[in-house]
């Protein structure tokens, strides 16, 4: 069963779809991994650990379509895959003259959940013309995450976007 899985999974990691959508074409650009594979974010998310990925969009976009999917592989009887809810936040590199050093400076710029907890995916954000800062150019991005148990588990990012996603 698990082999079948990874199969799967490999197949779409490796795999970058082109839609079209409200006459733009758009790159689906997929990451796929588990937490024990994943960097340990030194924030945290109501103070839960999270994990954190980071990116570079190759050269600046309009918007892009951030969505993510968790799951637990039990590994007793019954074997199966139980969904998680995989709570994110988007974050920006700062990119400040008095913050360069070793310890790079993030700004929150989206999430997929709003106070009361409740998830709303996929997350689609834009740039806005009024506020430079929001422009989506080449800086480095991070999206910190977590499904608030210890546990490991296996996920996978997707990010639609006019451009290719170099994650790191």
């Amino acid at each position: 069963m698990k082999k079948y899985f990874f199969v799967f999974i490999f197949a779409v990691v490796f795999t970058t779809c082109t839609k079209n959508v409200n006459n733009t074409k758009l790159l689906e650009n997929s990451y796929l991994n588990n937490t024990e594979n994943t960097k340990l974010s030194k924030e945290k998310i109501d103070n839960k650990e999270t994990y954190e990925i980071n990116f570079n969009i190759k050269k600046p976009v309009e918007c892009l379509i951030i969505e993510m999917e968790g799951v637990y592989l039990q590994r007793t009887f019954p074997n199966g895959n139980i969904p998680k809810r995989v709570y994110f936040i988007v974050e920006k590199e700062l990119q400040v003259p008095q913050f360069q050093g070793n310890d790079k400076k993030y700004v929150a710029i989206g999430k997929n959940f709003n106070n009361d907890w409740e998830i709303s995916s996929p997350v689609r954000m834009c740039i806005n013309q009024k506020d430079a800062f929001l422009a989506l150019d080449v800086t480095g991005y991070r999206i910190r995450f977590t499904v608030f148990e210890t546990k490991p588990f296996y996920y996978i990012l997707k990010i639609k976007s006019e451009s290719e996603i170099i994650f790191n």
